[in-house]
């Protein structure tokens, strides 16, 4: 089956992401074991748009929240990082950027009026409404549900509707939602590598049987080679004023006025009891806003009262991208335009920038020594298992197949007595393998296997339903298609990658 798998990897391609996409997205990547430091404040870019460290992390984090939540705190850092989970968010965030910097240049642009419209009246979000109505109380429990912020979700419908602007154009087909054919040869030749098993010989080489020591010089080579790794934070000293929403008034009338005016109201102009807070809210912030912009203009003059001076870090997760991008971008002595604060306003003064710097060799000594003895037993760990790849013998386990959804969902899926994360990471790496022997770090380990046979199941029928099967050849279709403007896309915007 693997070796079928290696040679048919085209059109397995979303076969298998459909099985693995259940798994492959969860992590728990800590944000300080990549070099943030390098390359400005971008970890990549493409074309004309830069993919900044924070929208990497950020992006990092709301998957890892959100598959934390959904499976439960079972993988760890290093399960995450040898299913290369850092690679695949990095390159969806590509693959996103390519498509926004083709939208650009064909004018293509969705506006918040078109996020809004979206969320509030398409069928994809019937759940959001109440009695026809869109439900704010219900949007924001969905966002919590979700492990989301509010303005990374918004974003990720705009590069939705902008992907679905793009692909309108160059496949309007498949926008349209008009069925594609799917022959019976290409509907078996898919589900055929379902009903192939594998018996693999498996060998395991334990981490932990590794002993490695910190030498002074080493760790101080170490140290050299990735101080720009080790930097304090960026820091801001502000003057701010905070306008809350809760302290702006408004009386019933006012409150109707504005209901109806943005509000999608029926034959009954009465504001629902279930989204009457939320109206409140929205109209509370639009005066704040208002408030805030006054503030702004007497920070401006120097002539603000009860302003309040605060010291903003970057990476402390108490400020949006949004705020600290500003900050980023902003002279000493300017006044920022006023931002969301939560349901609140926050309009800042800058009044002084603090770059990072990189922290002293004692200052870091406990995290290095700790990444350093990592480093040296994973090389350790490489090195032996290249060096008894041709001589080992292991345990055979036979029976080894392409998982079902069923088993991805239960996590009952197992390749002799691994758990299903390791599994899951071995299967992947057997799969992208060339060769029929071979070796995969996963976590902290290092798994040797050899292919020694394989067979049909021709005592059952096929494990891949009819429908299933013109679902994946469909979805391979679409992926070929999406393939190839991919390709024709990176040729047009260069790439360039600083982590």
């Amino acid at each position: 089956m693997i070796e079928w798998m290696q040679k048919h990897k085209k059109w397995l391609v979303i076969t298998i992401w459909i099985s693995t996409l259940a798994f492959i997205g969860a992590g728990g990547f800590a944000w300080g074991m990549y070099d943030y430091s390098l390359s400005g404040d971008s970890v990549a870019k493409v074309g004309q748009i830069k993919i900044s460290k924070m929208e990497f992390a950020q992006s990092y984090q709301d998957e890892f929240e959100r598959q934390k939540r959904r499976f439960g705190d079972m993988l760890d850092e290093a399960q995450a990082k040898a299913m290369g989970l850092d690679e695949r968010v990095l390159q969806n965030l590509i693959s996103n950027a390519l498509i926004r910097n083709y939208a650009l240049d064909l004018g293509l642009r969705v506006s918040d009026e078109e996020i809004a419209r979206e969320i509030s009246t398409s069928a994809e979000f019937d759940f959001l409404k109440t009695d026809g109505v869109f439900d704010l109380a219900k949007y924001d429990s969905f966002i919590e549900s979700q492990g989301l912020k509010k303005q990374v979700f918004e974003e990720q419908v705009r590069n939705m509707i902008l992907t679905r602007k793009v692909i309108g154009l160059v496949f309007p087909q498949v926008a349209n939602g008009m069925p594609l054919f799917n022959s019976a040869l290409e509907k078996e030749a898919l589900s055929f590598g379902f009903d192939i098993s594998d018996t693999i010989e498996l060998s395991v080489i334990y981490g932990s049987s590794i002993h490695v020591d910190a030498d002074e010089a080493g760790l101080k080579a170490f140290w050299e080679a990735r101080k720009d790794a080790y930097k304090t934070p960026a820091s801001y000293k502000v003057e701010a004023i905070i306008t809350k929403s809760s302290e702006q008034k408004y009386d019933e009338s006012e409150l109707q006025k504005f209901y109806e005016k943005n509000y999608i109201v029926g034959e009954n102009p009465a504001i629902p009891e279930s989204i009457k807070p939320q109206v409140a809210l929205a109209l509370q912030q639009q005066n704040a806003k208002i408030e805030a912009l006054k503030s702004y203009s007497e920070l401006q003059k120097s002539k603000a009262a009860n302003t309040q001076e605060l010291t903003i870090i970057a990476d402390s997760g108490e400020y949006s991208e949004e705020i600290i991008k500003a900050l980023e971008s902003s002279a000493k002595g300017a006044a920022i335009k006023p931002l969301a604060f939560g349901d609140d306003f926050i309009t800042l003064k800058v009044l002084e920038k603090n770059a990072p710097q990189i922290m002293g060799f004692d200052e870091v000594r406990g995290v290095l020594t700790q990444e350093y003895l990592k480093d040296k037993r994973a090389q350790e760990l490489e090195k032996m298992a290249i060096g008894r790849l041709g001589v080992f013998k292991g345990e055979r386990i036979a029976g080894i197949k392409i998982p079902t959804q069923e088993q991805i969902s239960s996590q009952r899926y197992r390749i002799g007595n691994l758990d299903f994360y390791t599994s899951m990471g071995l299967l992947q790496k057997i799969f992208d393998s060339p060769k029929g022997a071979n070796y995969a770090i996963i976590g902290e380990n290092a798994f040797l296997f050899r292919i020694i046979s394989q067979a049909v199941d021709t005592n059952a029928g096929s494990s891949v339903s009819s429908g299933m099967a013109d679902s994946m050849a469909a979805q391979v279709k679409i992926e070929l298609m999406a393939q190839l403007v991919f390709e024709f896309l990176e040729r047009q915007y260069k790439i360039q990658k600083f982590i």
